[in-house]
């Protein structure tokens, strides 16, 4: 797992050297359920937030790549709070003035913090408390989303829908959980 979080400090300092000084971020409220695609959003609701650095890998006339790194929190509630620090790699294809659609895919760090005791059975009969430090998780995910904003507005609003999968859950009989999200946000430039 010590490999994942420095291969994703790399990736975040990595960063092709550009002459301009405005960068773009993005930043999105989701909902996050265990689920896979198509899944349910309409109930419970599982608050989170997303923030992240865009910067472009390459530009066509009607296309753009990039790669995204984002940092992230959401509740499941009675489950685990989850703290994220992914990588995505994005393709943006421009239908029309106003109108793009996303796609993409990305590798990350997980940690997920419980929201109910953990004992543990120790060697003399009794159980202790442990997890404290919250679980450390793989997390690969995909994305589809669709841009609405003219080419001249600074702020982009867009919709994202996310599929994750993250592993370990339960060694023994839940390697992977599947979870899906629905993100509302807008990208923005700043300069700095």
């Amino acid at each position: 797992m010590r490999s994942w979080f420095i291969l994703l400090a790399c990736c975040w300092v990595w960063t092709p050297v550009q002459s301009q000084t405005a960068h773009t971020f993005t930043l999105s409220f989701f909902n996050n359920a265990v689920a896979l695609p198509g899944g349910s959003f309409s109930a419970p609701f599982h608050p989170g937030v997303d923030v992240g650095w865009m910067y472009p890998v390459k530009v066509g006339k009607r296309w753009e790549q990039q790669l995204t790194t984002r940092l992230g929190y959401y509740n499941q509630r009675i489950v685990h709070h989850g703290l994220q620090l992914y990588s995505e790699y994005t393709w943006r294809y421009h239908i029309a003035d106003g109108l793009s659609l996303d796609g993409g895919f990305g590798v990350g760090y997980l940690h997920t913090f419980e929201q109910h005791d953990l004992f543990t059975l120790s060697s003399n009969g009794t159980y202790e408390r442990t997890g404290k430090g919250g679980k450390p998780h793989f997390m690969a995910s995909a994305m589809l989303g669709l841009l609405l904003a003219p080419p001249e507005w600074a702020v982009k609003p867009f919709i994202q829908y996310r599929f994750r999968v993250m592993t370990p859950f339960v060694k023994s009989y839940v390697p992977l959980l599947p979870s899906t999200s629905l993100h509302l946000g807008a990208t923005f430039p700043l300069t700095f």
